[in-house]
């Protein structure tokens, strides 16, 4: 996997050439009967050993990790390096937070449509789903979290592809690099831990925590019943003039032919109904129904769908399933990379601190 890494291809030639000319310095002072030049070679050769130990170690880690990653990612984001993993995952979160923000949009249009509807009678006004505007101020407000949520999911998929691209192509073979030089060797260190940290750590603690995407998608189910529910349609245009086309609409909505669509589910089901050319008779107590509610629900033709039309309780479980999956999602977009920030620094600062000390023949002579 590690050779498909110019940065790491670059590594190894530069510890190839540093181990070269620690050699050079080892036998020239060997030749010259300078004892300064070849302890000073054979530091260097050690620190060169060291680099070379890195890349070996950092292959193995990539392997690793990439092993341990596939449990983490789903079906649709199982190929490649954890990084690219975290890529392809936080692009699919944004496209399925974008679906929902769509089926929300579309909610909140039919709900300010309802909501500003009034009948007029002459003698006095009403309007029965005036208190939709409290919903709609709701989900006007999950709406604006929303936008939010999508600006940090992509501010953090931004991070990763710079991370993807940076880390091993600029950062890995930079530090190694700098830490071959004595006076370079803790800058050196520094960006070696910061690689291997941007690189494996922190897309590895992001993807431990759960991705929000099947949330997300049952949200934006809920919402498209609800928007494709042809008895939620807004009354025609040319209907607007017409008080009873609005007080039938107003009737479905309101719950008052409930009881209604109760016997056609019981018809459906084959209970107690017998069919008369296009008209259903109850047998037992149709005589107590609303003729305007079957003609009404007739115009719909939507029997055999057996769909809902509490639009209260559609409603309420739109906000609630809306709420659990902007937490959900907040939680990915926010906390997770947090998270992750901080045991990355912590990885890296004391990693730093092990790359840019000065371990050579004396340090392992002490050990």
């Amino acid at each position: 996997m590690t050779d498909s890494f110019v940065g790491v291809e670059i590594a190894v030639i530069v510890v190839t050439a540093s181990i070269v000319f620690a050699g050079i310095l080892i036998g020239l002072g060997r030749a010259m009967g300078y004892k300064r030049i070849e302890q000073f070679g054979l530091e260097e050769l050690v620190q060169s050993v060291i680099n070379a130990a890195i890349i070996g170690s950092f292959a193995a880690i990539i392997e690793l990790i990439g092993a341990v990653s596939s449990s983490m990612s789903t079906a649709a984001c199982s190929a490649g390096t954890v990084i690219e993993q975290l890529i392809c995952t936080m692009g699919s979160l944004n496209a399925a937070l974008f679906g929902l923000f769509q089926e929300l949009i579309r909610t909140l249009n039919i709900i300010g449509y309802y909501q500003s509807l009034s009948l007029d009678f002459g003698a006095f006004t009403i309007s029965p789903f005036v208190n939709l505007a409290s919903v709609s101020d709701a989900l006007s407000l999950q709406l604006l979290s929303l936008n939010a949520i999508m600006l940090l999911v992509e501010l953090n998929r931004q991070v990763a592809i710079f991370v993807g691209q940076n880390a091993l192509a600029l950062l890995f073979p930079a530090g190694l690099v700098l830490r071959t030089f004595f006076a370079t060797r803790k800058i050196g260190g520094f960006l070696i831990a910061l690689a291997l940290g941007l690189y494996v750590l922190y897309p590895v603690f992001i993807l431990v925590f759960p991705d929000p995407a099947p949330s997300v998608a049952n949200s934006t189910l809920v919402m498209s019943n609800f928007t494709n529910n042809s008895y939620y349609a807004t009354v025609p245009i040319i209907d607007l003039n017409d008080n009873y086309a609005i007080a039938g609409k107003m009737d479905i909505l309101s719950g008052r032919c409930d009881d209604y669509m109760d016997y056609v589910r019981q018809y459906n089901s084959a209970q107690n109904y017998t069919q008369n050319g296009t008209n259903m008779t109850n047998t037992t107590n149709m005589t107590n129904m609303s003729s305007q509610c079957f003609t009404l629900m007739e115009q719909q033709q939507n029997y055999t769908q057996n769909q809902s039309i509490d639009m209260s309780g559609d409603l309420t479980m739109i906000s609630q399933s809306n709420g659990s999956s902007l937490a959900r999602s907040l939680l990915y977009a926010v906390i997770a990379p947090i998270f992750s920030l901080i045991i990355t620094v912590v990885f890296v600062k004391e990693l730093a601190t092990l790359l840019g000390s000065e371990i050579g023949l004396a340090t392992v002579a002490s050990i």
